[in-house]
């Protein structure tokens, strides 16, 4: 495993990871900063995802256009996103070129301009895509269904409130810069044709003499209910259910994600075959495992024309209740082969190994190899996941509709 996975932990608190993957000519960078939707301040909703698009907006001693120029001159895949726990920054290419971008992803974290022409800027993308919600009723279930079953600020919505964003400031959002984008916490992974030598020595050069400072604790608060309906005109029906699951580093993490599988895994899982095919209620249904740091939940969706609302519910609900009697052989067959089938395409993918170990990494504090993952799928046999099944049956869950019509809740 020293062959290819390797870490350090700097002084101020930033762990590098990387995985060597000879084979590839090109490299793939994640940075995640301990700056998520949930560290933002209660009245700052949305702030850490304008702070994640103002930083890009010239750092250094690039303004906005010359840092964009560099970058693309070094041909960088890039990619920046908000989620719970962090603001992502990631990029790939070749490898001698993502090198070559990390003192450009330092100035960015580091010596942001954060300039009032960029931040107006910023705040009005988000509120745009804010208001993009309402011609978007499927993201903007899957988001309710979070509010309603994640303890706050877990679920809060990473894109932010209307009223929050409006009294946003750029004086607030340099305190934001200077309190959360630190290295306390952060995690910068590699993954691809690296050598770790000189990427730790690089890393060191620019990000080494960061400064950390202490975060600001969080208490959560459970979530409001347990049943939301939001009236909107339309033709069609939008469900989500939601129930608590059990957190990654649990023993029977893969127990339950080969459950999933059997019940949503592609054209062959349960709900697509029982609630679409067989009986036509929906266009649109799938479950899948969500992870949180110590927690774990399963989200669900369907989406159906107003008449046949009530029954793709019922049917959805019984489907999960349903999973409680077992699965069958083939089943757990066909789960263990989509889900290695999906793992090891994921191994091949130079930006997914580098999300890959550095969500190992927060998650569970090690990395993990291919094979590991493998052989955890493997070892999973049909009476451990119908004895957890049993004792562990879905439920009491969480169910949010969006449509012009409130749905009854099933027994």
């Amino acid at each position: 495993m020293s062959e290819r996975y390797f870490q350090h932990t700097f002084p101020n608190g930033l762990t590098l990871l990387a995985e060597r993957m000879p084979g590839m000519q090109s490299a793939a960078m994640t940075l995640m900063l301990p700056a998520g939707s949930a560290t933002d301040p209660v009245d700052r909703s949305g702030a850490a995802t304008v702070l994640s698009d103002l930083v890009l907006r010239g750092a250094g001693n690039r303004d906005s256009r010359k840092l964009t120029d560099d970058l693309d001159r070094l041909g960088l895949q890039r990619s920046t996103s908000v989620s719970v726990h962090h603001s992502r920054f990631g990029c790939a290419a070749l490898a001698d070129n993502v090198m070559a971008g990390l003192p450009l992803y330092a100035d960015v974290v580091r010596r942001a301009h954060l300039p009032q022409v960029g931040f107006e800027a910023a705040r009005d993308l988000a509120l745009q895509a804010l208001a993009g919600l309402d011609d978007d009723p499927r993201q903007k279930l899957l988001l309710k269904l979070r509010e309603w079953h994640l303890p706050s600020p877990y679920g809060r919505n990473s894109m932010g409130m209307k009223e929050t964003l409006e009294k946003l400031t750029l004086d607030l959002c340099k305190s934001d810069f200077a309190s959360r984008y630190q290295p306390a916490g952060a995690i910068l992974a590699m993954a691809g044709n690296v050598d770790f030598t000189a990427l730790k020595a690089e890393v060191a050069t620019h990000f080494g003499d960061w400064k950390a400072t202490d975060p600001e604790a969080f208490d959560l608060v459970p979530p409001p209910g347990n049943f939301y309906h939001e009236t909107q005109d339309s033709e069609q029906t939008h469900i989500g259910i939601a129930y608590k699951s059990i957190p990654e580093t649990d023993p029977d993490y893969y127990t339950v994600r080969l459950a999933v599988e059997v019940l949503s895994g592609g054209m062959s899982g349960r709900l697509f075959t029982e609630v679409r095919e067989k009986r036509g209620l929906c266009y649109s249904v799938w479950a899948g495992y969500s992870a949180l740091k110590d927690q774990g939940h399963i989200l669900g969706y369907a989406g159906t024309s107003n008449e046949r609302a009530q029954a793709t519910l019922d049917c959805f609900v019984s489907e999960l209740q349903r999973q409680s009697d077992g699965v069958t052989p083939a089943e757990l067959d066909r789960a263990k082969t989509g889900l290695k089938a999906s793992t090891i395409m994921q191994g091949e993918s130079t930006s997914s190994r580098a999300g890959a170990i550095a969500h190992d990494w927060f998650m569970r504090g090690r990395l993990r190899t291919l094979d590991e993952i493998k052989a955890a799928i493997n070892a999973v046999n049909v009476d451990q996941v119908n004895a957890y099944l049993k004792k562990t049956p879905a439920g009491p869950f969480t169910i949010v509709t969006v449509g012009p019509k409130e749905l009854k809740m099933p027994s």
